[in-house]
């Protein structure tokens, strides 16, 4: 008896160590993916790093299809979708860039390597399918990730020295309304605030409340990003109207009512000039979107990198409907010697019609929008919350994807995506048997 006990614990052990073992796995894979690193000081060490990370993923996309194929095993349509996406994008920029600019196929090609990362997303489909991981350590994996990202990120902004701006980096700046405004990866705080989100709304505990309220407080007191806050604000509001019958949506527009002017009260004697910063930066963007020239220089500059835009379509109508594609920073400066200051990604949905035209738009992000759509109403939530939070973490995506992240950062969407697709397809072979 014993000896039976002894043996159980040692099996206990082991499963904790492999659990472990994964949520590091998948917490490195996710570092890779989403550019944890990215206009950091490590960034430079990190990207040579992240080319062996391209290298394996690009040889577990040949070798899912190889065995797929060899096994006659049938390729989820979605898959199927994103692999060719993978495959020609790429090599269609290439092509138009080389047509345009007379880029090199080899810089083309190499700028637009980072679509192979939309290959983790089918890793992650593949790994649950087969259930080599189990969705519960995925939800660790992302709490943890989730965490570790308020955590630090949070010791960054407290303990940084704002004398270090002298040392000339895109990781820190100083704006002259919201502070200092670090680069951070966002993702995983937007997580954490629409999981404890959606636990508090599941399960109306007080803890998961206050938890939403600490990652809440990063997103509005430190990051403040506006798009960013309206967006989350949409969701949430949308989770209630979809989640909620109307009486109760009254009781809860009282109590939310209710909440806001407290926290308001709060937040102007605690930080009084806080709101009417925030009321300056939205009602700057406002202006901007009626192409009004604002006080802001960063919205200033994306709308003279519009009209740039505009002013390429009407010199060359043909590259509206194809591209112009990618240009490297590697080749001949990149963009600054074509156009001087210029960002696709600060254009956003503009910005992917630039690169890829109406094709693109089609290709790149209508259908995929459809299809984020077209799963959101297929998967079953069964009181999942991981699954209901990855739901409208892909909502989220969606309301966002006009700041062009579809073009820009498909991964925003694609680990959502291609997680719930597996978990459909698993509770599809669950109810089949």
């Amino acid at each position: 008896m014993t000896k039976l006990i002894g043996n159980e614990n040692i099996l206990l052990k082991y499963i904790d160590i492999e659990k472990i073992g994964q949520i590091l796995v998948i917490a490195i894979v996710l570092i890779f993916t989403l550019k944890f690193f990215q206009s950091t000081p490590f960034e430079r060490i990190f990207f040579q790093l992240q080319a062996v990370f391209l290298v394996l993923t690009a040889l577990f996309l040949v070798s899912y299809v190889v065995i797929t194929l060899l096994k006659k095993d049938c390729i989820n349509e979605v898959v199927i979708y994103f692999l060719i996406l993978i495959s020609i994008i790429p090599f269609y920029s290439m092509c138009r860039a080389s047509a345009e600019f007379g880029q090199p196929f080899i810089y083309g090609l190499l700028s637009e390597r980072a679509w192979l990362l939309i290959g983790v997303g089918i890793w992650f489909y593949y790994v649950i399918i087969t259930r080599k991981i189990n969705l519960a350590t995925i939800e660790s994996a992302f709490v943890f990730m989730a965490w570790a990202s308020l955590v630090i990120f949070s010791l960054f902004v407290l303990l940084y020295n704002p004398g270090q701006l002298a040392y000339k980096s895109h990781f820190v700046h100083m704006d002259a309304i919201r502070g200092l405004r670090f680069k951070f990866q966002m993702y995983f705080i937007i997580f954490g605030a629409v999981y404890y989100f959606v636990k508090y709304a599941v399960h109306e505990n007080l803890k998961y409340l206050v938890i939403l309220l600490f990652f809440l407080a990063y997103l509005l007191f430190i990051h403040q990003g506006r798009i960013t806050i309206m967006a989350l604000a949409a969701t949430f509001l949308l989770y209630y109207w979809l989640n909620y019958s109307l009486s109760k949506l009254a009781i809860l527009s009282i109590k939310l009512s209710l909440f806001l002017l407290v926290a308001l009260i709060a937040i102007q004697i605690i930080m009084p000039d806080y709101l009417d910063r925030m009321s300056y930066l939205f009602a700057q963007m406002v202006r901007v979107l009626t192409g009004k020239m604002s006080q802001d220089p960063s919205a200033n500059s994306r709308i003279l990198q519009s009209q740039m835009v505009l002013n390429y379509f009407d010199n060359h109508p043909f590259s509206l409907w194809l591209g112009a594609g990618r240009v490297s920073h590697q080749w001949n400066g990149g963009y600054r010697s074509l156009f001087s200051y210029f960002y696709p990604s600060d254009l956003g949905v503009l910005g992917g019609l630039f690169l890829y035209g109406i094709l693109g738009l089609v290709f790149v992000l209508i259908i995929p929008v459809i299809i984020s759509i077209k799963t959101l109403r297929r998967v079953p939530e069964k009181g999942n919350v991981f699954i209901k939070t990855l739901k409208y973490l892909l909502v989220f995506a969606i309301i966002r994807a006009i700041q062009g992240s579809f073009y820009f950062g498909p991964m925003v969407y694609i680990i959502s995506l291609f997680i719930l697709l597996a978990y459909n397809d698993l509770e599809g072979k669950a109810d089949a048997n």
